[in-house]
């Protein structure tokens, strides 16, 4: 399938991914080119990708661009490598910043078909979606449940402080400083892996790319251009969005296999940080 994609076998470089949905494997092309082959059993993901990455570049957000793709099954996508490294911790100020505009434009991209985030019925009850489904398989990877009771009870407090759900952007869905390339000025090259694209709340992204770094919010927030209203509500979502993330990441890493205990002992510090 991949040789009929490029027109010819791939000499492969390194295997970067290898689950049992998914593997991802860096590959020279024919011509000599630098690619990126994704494979996907979900191919409703593998194409949502293409659709946006299409949509991304062609709006001017620095994305890889999509050489090649087969609706399979497998789902397969050939990218354009990009260059560049990882949004690291230490990143300087300017680096933070500069992936902080890089997000807003994606943000700003007109997608209004992608689904909405966690589910399709709206934020409020995505969050408690994601809540439900993730609480119990973090619970069996190993942490505590009253983790994850008192991340749902900060949840619930933070939708009965807005009933209203925040304006719905088109989300990276796993904004995390790993899909995020950078030149050696700290110049943004690539927004990576946006196979969990999404409408929603622009502060979980944020919140997600910070993490680990929650004292970058407020130059990724400089960066985006963000108004008082975003910068409030992040700052008080923000946390919320951490211990969340931080359960559902726990429950993902022990479905596929991974060891789950870093991400357990940060949920934990997340949760009590909220009481």
């Amino acid at each position: 399938m991949l040789a009929g994609l490029v027109g010819a076998p791939v000499q492969v470089v390194d295997t970067l991914v290898d689950h049992h949905e998914r593997c991802v494997l860096e590959v020279m092309l024919p011509d000599g080119r630098p690619a990126v082959v994704k494979g996907d059993l979900v191919a409703e993901r593998s194409a949502r990708e293409a659709q946006v990455l299409e949509s991304a570049a062609t709006a001017g957000v620095l994305v890889p661009a999509v050489i090649g793709r087969a609706p399979g099954p497998p789902a397969v996508l050939v990218l354009e490598r990009v260059g560049g490294t990882w949004l690291s911790p230490d990143r300087s100020p300017r680096a933070w910043a500069a992936t902080g505009g890089a997000v807003r434009r994606l943000h700003d991209l007109a997608l209004p078909d992608l689904g909405a985030f966690a589910g399709r019925a709206g934020w409020a009850t995505g969050l408690g979606e994601m809540v439900t489904h993730w609480a119990p398989r973090a619970r069996a990877a190993g942490l505590e449940g009253n983790v994850a009771y008192a991340t749902r009870a900060a949840v619930d407090r933070l939708v009965r402080l807005r009933p209203e759900a925040p304006p719905a952007v088109t989300l990276h869905g796993d904004c995390v400083p790993i899909h995020v390339r950078l030149s050696h000025d700290d110049e943004v090259v690539g927004l990576l892996d946006l196979g969990d694209a999404c409408r929603g709340d622009p502060a979980w992204d944020l919140a997600v790319l910070t993490m680990r770094s929650p004292e970058r919010l407020p130059a990724v927030l400089d960066g985006y251009g963000a108004d008082p209203d975003l910068r409030a509500w992040a700052a008080r979502s923000s946390p919320i969005y951490r211990a969340l993330r931080l359960i559902a990441e726990v429950g993902w890493l022990a479905e596929h296999d991974l060891d789950p205990a870093g991400a357990v002992n940060e949920a934990t510090s997340a949760a009590q940080a909220l009481l």
